[in-house]
């Protein structure tokens, strides 16, 4: 979609802003509602009242407007059983809305983090940052990607291999692919343009990279049992650089 035209970056913007606030709200209500049914019914309620479609029931032969993942699943967690204090938890979701997807996820501690935790999960909150300030034009994909690699390595930890951040549009899944390493992929070689919208997404682990299939058929968790996280934002890229649309953060 071209970045010139205004109604659409618009229409964006108020569904990252959304979003972000019932992303911001799903955490908070995690913390007392550890019942991952309830949370993922509380977030569908949320989406619906805000006047979007959950995205994640678009995906086929997915029901639920949520993925919660706990401690080694990284990412595709059904929201069933419970968490408890203590547990690294990521709640991932994303919303339909008059034409436009957001997919967007965040990790977080139920309770009190300890320092090892803390250390985990800032180490991916300052690296999606840096990720996401390579999002400029004239840049590739690549950048990102190494910017990934590069901080996640560095503090000790590993990237997943298994998965990518991407393209969102209209549909969830949407290309370019957005590794979080480098590697001879030409998709790495892809060109960052204006109107282009990234799900720029920081996927990492305390341990080896690998992932296996859980049972479910959906969730993914690291086989050495590291606890991991992810952390992801949508960006609108613009002549003058990314800009994030469902900082959670900056929600209002």
């Amino acid at each position: 979609m071209a970045l010139h035209d205004p109604e659409y970056f618009k229409i964006y913007q108020e569904n990252g802003r959304k979003i972000a606030k019932i992303k911001a709200q799903a955490v908070e209500f995690a913390q007392t509602h550890h019942n991952l049914a309830d949370i993922d019914n509380y977030v569908e309620q949320q989406i619906r009242a805000a006047g979007g479609e959950p995205g994640f029931q678009k995906v086929p032969g997915y029901k639920w407007a949520t993925c919660i993942s706990v401690n080694e699943v990284m990412v595709h967690g059904i929201p069933k059983g419970t968490i408890h204090p203590g547990d690294v938890v990521n709640i991932d979701t994303g919303m339909y809305y008059h034409g436009t997807t957001t997919d967007t996820s965040t990790t977080f501690v139920v309770g009190e983090a300890n320092s090892e935790q803390e250390h985990f999960l800032q180490v991916g909150k300052k690296t999606l940052k840096k990720a996401i300030k390579q999002a400029v034009p004239g840049n590739k994909i690549k950048d990102i990607s190494a910017t990934i690699q590069k901080h996640i390595e560095a503090a000790g930890y590993n990237v997943t291999r298994n998965l990518t951040g991407h393209g969102v549009g209209k549909t969830m899944h949407e290309d370019p692919p957005i590794p979080c390493f480098t590697s001879n992929d030409p998709n790495l070689h892809t060109k960052i343009v204006p109107g282009m919208v990234l799900a720029i997404e920081v996927m990492y682990m305390a341990g080896n990279w690998p992932l296996r299939l859980l049972e479910d058929g959906w969730s993914l968790a690291t086989k050495d049992g590291s606890i991991s996280a992810v952390f992801e934002e949508d960006v609108f890229i613009t002549p003058n650089g990314p800009v994030v649309l469902t900082d959670g953060s900056i929600a209002t």
